[in-house]
C-alpha cells in the first residue's frame, strides 16, 4: 500500500496533538487535584458527585438547624432558672414573714419585696430572643405575651404553640414553650384539692397541708367544714348536698372524714367558722404571688382574727408556690432531654459530613501518585511521537541519490 506525503504529515500530527491533549488533562487534573473536569470525562461519578453535594448541603442545613435550636433552648432554659431563683426566693421570704415576731413594719418591707419580685417575673415572663421574638407567646412571637390589667393582675395574650425546627429528615423539635404552660396554668392546693378559709371567719383557726391518702375514694366533688362550736365541726358535700358528722375537734388533729383526704386545722375556730375542701384549679404565678404581697401588707398587731386570715393565706399560697416551682422544673426537664437529643442528632449530622466528604473524595479526587506516573508515561509517549516525526519527515530519496 502506498503511503502519500500527506498521510504521513496528518498521522503524525494527529498522534503529537493527542499526547499532548492527553497530557494537558492530567496536567489540569494535577493542578485542580480533581479526576475529572467535566461531567463527560465520567458522567457516572459525575452524577454521583451532584447528588452527594446535595445531601451534603441538606446536613449542612439540619446542622445550622441545631445549632439554632440548642441556642434558642439555652435561652429559654437561662430565663427559666431565673423564674426558679425567684421562686425559690419568694418561698424564703414568706417563710421569714410568717414569724410571729414580725411587726407589721416588716411584713409590709416583706411585701415591697415580694412586689418586686411580681415585676422581675414579669419581665422575664415578656423575655425576647436574639431575633427580637418573645420567648413565651407560643406561635405569636411579635406579639407580648403577658400585659398588666388596670386591676393590677396579668393577662397572656399569646397562644398555646409551640415553634418548631426541623432538625432531620424526620424530627422536629421544639423550641419554645408557652408561657401559658409555665406561668399560668398551675394547679393550686396541693394538686388534687385546695382548702381555704371563710372571709368571714371570726376565729383563729388555720388550715394545714391537705394531702390524699387514698385517690381512688377522692370524690372530686366540694366540701364545707362548718363548726357550730369551737370543738365540733361538720363536714357538708355541697356537690350532693350529703352532710357528715359531727365531729369532735382538736387542734392539729388530722381530718379524714372527706373521703380519700387527711386534713388539719389548727387554732380555735369560733362557732360559725367555715373552711372549703374544692378539686384544684388553675392560678397564676403572678396572682400566687399578689396574693402573698397583699396578705403581708395587712396589719394584724393586737388583732388574732386577721393574723389567722394572713396565716391561711400564707399556707394556701406557699402551697402553689411549690406547684409553680414543680411546673418550672418539670419544664427544664422538658428542655434537657431536648437539648441532648440536639446534642446526639448534632454528633449524627458530624458522622454524615465525614462520610459524604470521603465518598466526594472517592469520586473525584486525584490519585497524585497514579497520576504523576501517568504524567510522565504521557510526556515519555509526546516526546517519542516528536522525535519519530522529525526523523520521519526527514527522510527523502534525494538523500540516497
Amino acid at each position: 500500500m502506498r503511503i502519500s506525503t500527506s498521510q504521513i504529515y496528518d498521522s503524525g500530527s494527529s498522534s503529537i496533538m493527542d499526547g499532548q491533549a492527553n497530557l494537558y488533562k492530567i496536567q489540569n487534573q494535577l493542578s485542580s487535584g480533581k479526576r475529572f473536569l467535566s461531567a463527560k470525562d465520567d458522567p457516572v461519578a459525575a452524577a454521583q458527585v451532584v447528588l452527594t453535594k446535595q445531601s451534603m448541603a441538606v446536613n449542612a442545613q439540619y446542622s445550622d438547624n441545631q445549632a439554632n435550636a440548642s441556642s434558642q433552648l439555652a435561652l429559654e432554659e437561662d430565663r427559666l432558672q431565673s423564674v426558679v431563683d425567684s421562686i425559690q426566693y419568694v418561698m424564703e421570704e414568706t417563710v421569714a414573714g410568717g414569724n410571729a415576731s414580725y411587726s407589721d413594719s416588716e411584713r409590709e418591707f416583706i411585701s415591697q419585696t415580694l412586689q418586686s419580685q411580681f415585676e422581675f417575673l414579669f419581665g422575664v415572663a415578656n423575655s425576647k430572643d436574639a431575633n427580637g421574638y418573645y420567648l413565651f407567646s407560643g406561635y405569636q412571637g411579635s406579639t407580648q405575651p403577658f400585659q398588666k390589667l388596670s386591676s393590677g393582675g396579668v393577662q397572656y395574650i399569646g397562644d398555646d404553640g409551640q415553634r418548631l425546627l426541623q432538625v432531620s429528615a424526620s424530627r422536629q423539635i421544639a423550641v419554645s414553650d408557652s408561657g401559658r404552660d409555665i406561668f399560668q396554668s398551675i394547679r393550686t392546693g396541693n394538686g388534687t384539692f385546695a382548702m381555704s378559709a371563710g372571709t368571714t371567719n371570726t376565729g383563729t383557726g388555720v388550715i394545714g397541708a391537705g394531702s390524699v391518702t387514698n385517690p381512688t375514694a377522692w370524690t372530686g366533688h366540694n366540701y364545707s367544714i362548718s363548726f357550730a362550736t369551737a370543738t365540733q365541726f361538720t363536714v357538708t358535700d355541697t356537690t350532693t348536698s350529703a352532710v357528715l358528722g359531727p365531729y369532735s375537734y382538736t387542734s392539729g388533729a388530722a381530718i379524714t372524714a372527706i373521703p380519700g383526704t387527711s386534713l388539719s386545722i389548727s387554732g380555735t375556730p369560733a362557732a360559725g367558722d367555715t373552711f372549703s375542701v374544692q378539686p384544684s384549679t388553675e392560678q397564676s404565678l403572678f396572682t400566687t404571688i399578689q396574693n402573698l404581697a397583699t396578705a403581708f401588707s395587712t396589719d394584724i398587731s393586737g388583732n388574732p382574727t386577721a393574723g389567722a386570715a394572713v396565716r391561711n393565706v400564707i399556707n394556701a399560697e406557699m402551697q402553689n408556690l411549690n406547684l409553680a416551682l414543680e411546673n418550672v422544673s418539670s419544664v427544664q426537664s422538658s428542655i434537657g432531654s431536648r437539648r441532648s437529643e440536639l446534642s446526639s442528632l448534632t454528633n449524627v449530622s458530624d458522622a454524615l459530613e465525614l462520610q459524604y466528604k470521603s465518598t466526594l473524595s472517592d469520586l473525584q479526587d486525584i490519585d497524585y501518585a497514579a497520576a504523576i506516573s501517568e504524567y510522565s508515561q504521557q510526556q515519555l509517549q509526546l516526546e517519542a511521537a516528536q522525535s519519530s516525526f522529525a526523523k520521519i519527515m526527514g527522510l527523502s530519496l534525494f538523500n540516497y541519490i
